[in-house]
């Protein structure tokens, strides 16, 4: 048979250069993957199993025939659909029979398993099938993690309705693959569509919040200069669930033998039992938070925020007050104008999954979770102390309750959607933290994947020696941690002015934007092709002074994330219709979501920038910019 490594080789490095680097000098088991000619002289491919027979993945006698039937056969899955899922390339025979079945889809590919990949690299010209355009996303892996991510990616630029499809010899072959697989897909599914809801949900508390945060970030210190500084010690991490009261005498015994790390709301608790954490993080940006937090008296208490947090929470005093942040803040992110050296975290939904990627940062490489309970044990919703919600109104929420989760126990507990999403997202973080030693303290809680058992008097039984003193974690604070050097402080806040001053301006575009828009809705039966295209040639110059500004794409796009998504989806879609009026009006639709929200948003940022230029910080550097301004007209 042919070899067509060199070839293939090339055409990665140019079309999919991650991919390219993740095969470059590999090779794969050719033990496993063994290879022939059908009779029709096409190169296919067998397995062998464990029990050293040979299974192939395609028919010996004509594989691309058996491929073309099979895209016959799945019409009545596709015809609806605009965005289909392959799981499984193998050979590509099966991806190249779809492509040509129905050249109007577009298409996900994963390949589950990278010798399969490397085998088809050899012995197949993947060239045509690879470079062709309706790809979508092309992924290789069977790490859960590398398969949400690229099923994440896909999904943020899918239709709303997807159809899926499996490699029909996959099923046989790699039984437990394809359902991993299945449950990633139903995991990425679920959050998604949570995450749409969030970015609604949360558009005027993350405007609030992230804007007026900045003074504060601009103040304290991040928590760079304590990385690693928890080494060779364990980290207890608290949740607000029941099994947090039972567990609580057991957990005060342990203060100064681990690094005790309050997640959210779960410091009340704490602080009811009398334990004091060695620090509390938080991040929630609801009202909710706030009014749980409003009471509590934490001067003392060491408080690692993230910006998205609610901001009348940092308006207290806090004598040991720092900060982290979420890979997805854009906006932060382009103020605080953050590097690779500065501490960012995943956004995980909930934060106890920020509390744990705050002890690994630390350098803790044993996590011990008690009161992430992530269920309803005993129909209960908190532990004793915590008042996050109103009690009747989780009462009465708990009776429409009708999901179950496996236990700890080896039986179920009541738990809910919201709840599956969060522990779904902590699962996720173990799985890619796998080299990490993970504990469940929880006796009542939802087992978690990733954690074995371990209860917290085994764990003061191992610590019972270690006395780290009081205060020990407050005084690393005091001892490692740094304000930002004035040269970073005043980049950043020249940056948000600077920012604020050209928010006018962005009105004007997108003024601007909507007169070109309005000049055609409705009309279009008034203009000839000419004049349409030259119509869409002004649009793009217009849009692409907004689009391709950098303040845009981390601010406005943020807080308009659903609507550009909306857009990305379709895009394609516009962009292949040759004709020029329906071209122009799914343009129109396109936009219409963009066009509603943009006032909301606009509005929400011009109000709380204002605020923002009110704090002394940006009062003082306006005041001294419009003195300058002042004395070079003179």
């Amino acid at each position: 048979m042919r070899k067509f490594a060199a070839d293939n080789l090339l055409f990665l490095r140019e079309q999919y250069p991650e991919i390219y680097k993740l095969v470059l000098n590999r090779s794969y088991n050719r033990e496993r993957y063994v290879t022939e000619s059908s009779k029709h002289g096409d190169a296919i491919v067998s397995i062998r199993a464990e029990d050293g027979k040979l299974r192939s993945v395609y028919s010996r006698y004509d594989p691309k025939l058996e491929a073309e039937r099979w895209a016959l056969s799945i019409s009545k899955q596709v015809n609806e659909m605009q965005d289909v899922i392959l799981y499984g390339f193998g050979f590509g025979y099966h991806l190249e029979a779809f492509l040509k079945a129905y050249p109007d889809k577009r298409v996900f590919v994963h390949e589950p398993h990278i010798d399969m990949f490397l085998c088809a690299l050899e012995y197949r010209d993947l060239r045509d099938i690879l470079g062709n355009k309706r790809i979508a996303i092309f992924g290789i892996g069977e790490e859960s993690i590398v398969q949400y991510e690229s099923l994440a990616q896909f999904f943020a630029q899918s239709d709303e309705q997807v159809a899926v499809l499996e490699m029909p010899a996959y099923r046989n072959l790699f039984p437990d693959t394809i359902l991993n697989y299945r449950q990633v897909l139903k995991e990425v599914t679920k959050s998604f569509a949570s995450s749409l809801r969030t970015l609604t949900h949360f558009r005027h508390d993350w405007a609030r919040n992230k804007i007026l945060n900045l003074p504060v970030n601009i103040e304290t210190p991040s928590i760079k200069e304590l990385r690693d500084c928890c080494s060779e010690m364990p980290a207890i991490i608290v949740g607000s669930g029941p099994s947090l009261g039972m567990e609580a005498e057991t957990l005060r015994r342990l203060k100064n033998r681990a690094l005790i790390i309050a997640a959210g709301t779960s410091v009340q608790a704490l602080l009811k039992y009398k334990i004091e954490p060695d620090i509390v993080v938080v991040m929630d940006p609801s009202e909710n938070n706030f009014k749980a937090f409003e009471p509590l008296d934490l001067e003392n208490v060491p408080l690692l925020y993230i910006p998205d947090v609610h901001s009348s929470i940092l308006r207290k005093k806090y004598n040991y007050l720092m900060h982290a942040f979420f890979n997805t803040d854009t906006p932060t992110a382009y103020f605080m104008q953050l590097t690779e050296i500065d501490p960012v975290f995943q956004s995980t939904g909930t934060v106890s999954g920020t509390a744990i990627q705050a002890a690994i940062y630390l350098g803790c490489r044993e996590l011990v979770l008690i009161g992430q309970d992530f269920s309803f044990p005993g129909d209960q919703y908190y532990a004793d102390g915590v008042v996050h919600r109103d009690p009747e109104a989780l009462a009465l929420e708990m009776q429409q309750f009708t999901e179950w989760v496996d236990n700890v126990s080896g039986s179920q507990n009541r738990t809910n959607q919201s709840m599956n999403v969060l522990r779904e997202g902590i699962e996720r973080l173990i799985d890619e933290y796998s080299d990490y030693a993970f504990y469940n303290a929880s006796r009542v809680g939802a087992a978690i994947k990733g954690t074995k058992l371990k209860t917290l008097e085994q764990l003061l039984e191992e610590r019972k020696e270690v006395d780290l003193g009081d205060g020990w974690f407050i005084q690393k604070i005091n001892r490692l941690l740094k304000p930002y050097p004035e040269e970073r402080r005043s980049r950043i806040i020249n940056r948000v002015v600077k920012f604020y001053e050209e928010l006018p301006r962005f009105d004007e575009q997108f003024e601007q934007l909507e007169k070109h828009v309005n000049a055609v809705r409705g009309k279009l039966d008034n203009y000839n092709d000419e004049e349409l295209r030259q119509w869409l040639i002004n649009f793009e110059d217009i849009w692409k002074t907004i689009i391709d500004d950098e303040s845009f794409k981390y601010v406005h796009g943020f807080f308009l994330q659903r609507e550009l998504n909306y857009m990305e989806r379709h895009w394609y879609q516009m962009k292949e219709d040759i004709h020029l009026p329906s071209k122009v009006s799914k343009l129109l639709e396109l936009f219409e979501p963009l066009m509603r929200s943009w006032e909301e948003v606009t509005s929400l940022l011009i109000t709380r920038f204002q605020e923002l230029m009110e704090d002394p910080i940006f009062r003082e550097k306006r005041l001294q910019d419009n003195q300058i301004g002042s004395l070079s007209n003179g």
